[in-house]
């Protein structure tokens, strides 16, 4: 299988940055249920992209 830790860091970052973007119209007040989903849904996929890229490799 390729190596896609390249790929899976840039997502994981782009991720990171799209919730901080939701957390931001949050904090400011200016938000609507969508945003708050957004939010949440971006921290989540964050989230697994780096449980993926820092999980331990079972030897096979």
């Amino acid at each position: 299988m390729q190596n896609r830790r390249t790929y899976r860091i840039i997502m994981a970052i782009a991720c990171f940055v799209f919730a901080a973007l939701n957390a931001y119209r949050v904090y400011s007040g200016e938000y609507s249920t969508m945003d708050v989903i957004l939010l949440v849904v971006f921290l989540i996929f964050g989230t697994i992209y780096l449980f993926i890229i820092f999980r331990k490799d079972s030897p096979e």
